[in-house]
């Protein structure tokens, strides 16, 4: 798996989302916009997943044509937690992501976490930790003090939260500063299979996050 780019590493929020586009438009996926009935709106988030989930397998974004084998592959790892060294161990060995997908390394620590860079998404980190019962992934979006009329924003964070799918938002504090982040929760009991489709969801809600909510409270406010 690719190594990422010292250059894509300090890419602002606007410039991941940029470089998303282009992979998307290199894979020949195209954008559609839906506007619905607010009573249909799980449903059709629903069915969309679905259409993605199964779209996953196909030619357009599967890029290795033998099917999951090996000892790291869908149904691995149900009845025994999983460890940020053992995770790391089965994404470098699975067959279930796509060719240069993602990169994992261990950064250790007093609690070790798993560095998860999503090529495909712009090479967004994503940070991964493993807890007594759950496991935690999270991307960091933009620092808090640079948030316009932030109290409002929180607020509307809040409520526009439901409208992301299998994610949270929240701040966390790094090196003295505080960031919002986006987050998501899993068993330490599941299979390597989720795991993944945990940390593409993700990745896909950082760069949609980053476009739209700042754009949609500009608007309202």
């Amino acid at each position: 798996m690719r190594k990422p780019s010292d250059k894509a590493a300090g890419l602002s929020p606007a410039e991941r989302t940029r470089l998303w586009r282009e992979e998307r438009q290199r894979l020949g996926l195209v954008k559609l916009e839906l506007w619905v009935p607010p009573g249909a709106k799980a449903d059709i988030q629903a069915a969309a997943r679905s259409i993605i989930t199964a779209s996953s397998r196909g030619p357009a974004l599967s890029r290795n044509p033998d099917p999951p084998q090996g000892p790291f592959q869908m149904d691995h790892v149900i009845d025994t937690d999983w460890s940020v060294k053992s995770l790391a161990q089965a994404l470098s060995e699975t067959r279930l992501l796509r060719d240069g997908e993602l990169t994992a390394r261990v950064l250790e620590g007093s609690e070790p976490v798993l560095q998860i860079t999503m090529h495909e998404f712009g090479d967004l980190p994503i940070f991964l930790s493993v807890g007594a019962e759950q496991i935690v992934v999270s991307a960091l979006m933009w620092p808090v003090d640079e948030q316009k009329d932030q109290a409002a924003f929180n607020v509307f964070l809040l409520k526009a939260q439901k409208l992301v799918p299998l994610s949270n938002f929240g701040i966390t504090t790094v090196a003295g500063r505080d960031y919002y982040e986006i987050f998501g929760e899993l068993t330490c009991k599941t299979t390597l299979q989720t795991v993944i489709i945990e940390l593409r969801m993700l990745a896909e809600n950082a760069i949609r996050a980053a476009e739209d909510l700042r754009e949609n409270f500009a608007a309202a406010a």
